[in-house]
């Protein structure tokens, strides 16, 4: 699994800061895992560390993600001297889960090639 060294200087990322980037590397991890679980996944040809850098991709899509989730639902509402903060439940709808499932495999796949569905048992 790649340090916050190899992302900084091998993948040039940016957007990740240090604190957050184990636990966004352990998710995109998880989430490669699973998917060599379902799908025939191997490097593309003449990319190096395509792997660890297919994990930084998704750990980077993970983080913007997120970004995106805190500045949702914010609304805030003034009446002369009432004031309310309503805030959406975090929530997601199984829609936007799945176009964000499409997105990080799309961003692995710059560095990963994904095959045939995994035999079954």
């Amino acid at each position: 699994m790649p340090d916050y060294t190899f992302y900084r200087e091998n993948y040039l990322g940016e957007d990740i800061p240090e604190t957050a980037f184990p636990r966004l590397m352990k998710r995109a991890a998880d989430q490669l895992a699973r998917w060599k679980g379902l799908f025939d996944i191997r490097p593309r040809p003449g990319i190096e560390d395509a792997e660890a850098c297919a994990l930084c991709a998704v750990a980077e899509a993970m983080y913007e993600f997120e970004q995106e989730d805190e500045g949702r639902g914010l609304a805030r509402v003034s009446v002369g001297s009432v004031s309310e903060t309503y805030v959406a439940p975090a929530a997601l709808c199984a829609t936007t889960l799945s176009l964000r499932e499409a997105h990080f495999r799309r961003e692995a796949g710059y560095y990963l090639t994904f095959g045939r569905w995994a035999d079954a048992m």
